[in-house]
């Protein structure tokens, strides 16, 4: 465990507040844009003090309480503040308030929080649920919490009225036994047809920061596999007697890479020369990602989770 954080997750830390955090916790709270997403109620502001006080009171960890800083580990930054509570003897059931501030949002850290307390809460507090509620207009929180392992449970549709619209609350919940089985993914492994394998292999582990784990280029059947946590690539020159027609590259679809820093992949693939379709970009749905195609033309996305 890193000195100085009460929890180590990849990319962040959680440690106990200080009040020197206050002055970035206070400032991104009353943020227009934070306020209208953190809260169903009335959009007004709120003094300093009071708002300081709401996380001294978020900290305070009574109970099975559990409200903490996050830390980026590579800067040891402030980013944001998760806190668990509401669990009760009897139902072991616990409410997740999360914030991460403007600056840090779209790298996965707020993924990275999450899945960190809620591994406490199941682990340490005995928790047998976890649940939150999420506006519907905030798709990048929404992903988020999938990305971590909540499942939307249900929605109270046209629940709050922001903006001149009406929104709906939606419902995401995590149950034990679904922490339980987030190490056994469903797996997938793509396998590609290429014209050269040596090419296949410079693009995926210069550009994109792959593994070469399989490395079959010298045998009688040739063939390649590069790795990147759980993504895998198999690439071959041919497959049996599949036609031709049958193994072009496909059109329509692409193959999406989730990475955990989107910035350190988009400036390793601009370093290399290779060129990008497109560069990296804000999607509307809350996400950032960059494009490009590799050696055969297959279109890829590389994307923050």
């Amino acid at each position: 465990m890193d000195a100085g954080y009460t929890l180590s997750g990849q990319l962040v830390g959680l440690r106990i507040l200080r009040e020197a955090d206050l002055d970035s916790l206070v400032a991104w709270w009353s943020d227009p844009q934070t306020m209208a997403r953190q809260t169903h109620g009335p959009f007004v502001a709120r003094q300093a003090a009071d708002v300081a006080a709401m996380f001294r009171g978020w900290s305070a960890n009574d109970g099975a309480d559990a409200g903490l800083a996050v830390v980026e580990r590579a800067t040891g930054e402030l980013i944001g503040h998760v806190a668990l509570f509401g669990a009760t003897v009897k139902d072991r059931c616990a409410t997740l308030g999360v914030m991460i501030g403007p600056p840090y949002q779209g790298r996965g850290l707020g993924t990275d929080a999450v899945r960190t307390i809620v591994e406490y809460g199941f682990t340490e507090l005995g928790l047998h649920r976890v649940h939150l509620s999420v506006n519907s207009d905030n798709p990048a929180a929404i992903a988020a919490y999938r990305k971590a392992g909540f499942v939307e449970e249900g929605r109270l549709r046209e629940a709050y009225f922001r903006g001149g619209r009406w929104h709906d609350d939606v419902k995401m919940g995590m149950l034990e036994r679904d922490f339980q089985q987030r190490d056994k993914p469903t797996a997938l492994r793509v396998e590609v047809f290429v014209a050269d394998l040596d090419a296949f292999v410079d693009f995926y582990t210069r550009v994109l920061g792959f593994e070469l784990s399989d490395d079959r280029r010298a045998t009688d059947s040739p063939y390649a596999a590069v790795a990147l946590g759980a993504a895998r690539i198999g690439a071959v020159h041919s497959w049996g007697d599949v036609e031709l027609a049958v193994r072009s590259v496909p059109t329509g679809a692409e193959l999406v890479l989730e990475v955990d820093d989107v910035d350190a992949a988009h400036r390793r693939a601009a370093e290399s020369g290779w060129p990008l379709a497109d560069g990296l970009t804000e999607q509307p749905w809350g996400l950032r990602d960059f494009r490009l195609f590799d050696p055969d033309g297959y279109y890829l996305r590389v994307t923050s989770r």
